[in-house]
């Protein structure tokens, strides 16, 4: 019988917490590869597969990330308003699991923004720490709280 091959693999975890005057009603339908073109500027994808057209269980897209190259997302848990999970691929050197919780807390919503990395290389981890290092992350994470905010504002109606 053959055994087991183990690859050194490394794996490390990132998370945030980010708030929003909006509901989560409001805000989850965001978290979707069809929808962040509203409010993030420079998202691009490509839609692989969704039978609704936006995010739902098992819907597959790709994007194109920096210095990774081509990542294969996959919609892994969709449980509106509260709970959405992606699973990013890249070949067979990294796996990032990016999961986003929302709840309400006096009429704005906290989004739990935690994102696990696995690489399969000492040398992709690296390259994986250094890009999502704790200020890279806190700063990306930070940005989507602005843009969310910009998206928000510009649709209040506005006092009199």
């Amino acid at each position: 019988m053959a055994k087991v091959r183990w690859a050194k693999g490394e794996r490390f975890e990132r998370k945030a917490r980010i708030m929003v005057a909006a509901r989560a009603e409001e805000r989850f339908p965001l978290l979707c590869p069809v929808r962040e073109y509203e409010w993030i500027p420079d998202w691009r994808c490509r839609m692989i597969y969704s039978e609704s057209g936006v995010a739902e269980k098992d819907a597959v897209f790709t994007t194109v990330e920096r210095p990774f190259g081509k990542l294969l997302w996959t919609c892994a848990a969709y449980e509106p308003p509260r709970r959405i999970e992606y699973l990013m691929t890249r070949g067979s050197m990294a796996s990032i699991r990016l999961e986003l919780e929302l709840a309400e807390e006096g009429g704005r919503t906290a989004l739990d923004w935690t994102m696990r990395f696995t690489a399969s290389s000492p040398l992709f981890a690296a390259l994986l720490r250094r890009r999502m290092s704790e200020r890279a992350f806190a700063l990306m994470v930070s940005s989507r709280e602005r843009q969310f905010e910009e998206y928000f504002a510009a649709r209040r109606p506005a006092r009199r």
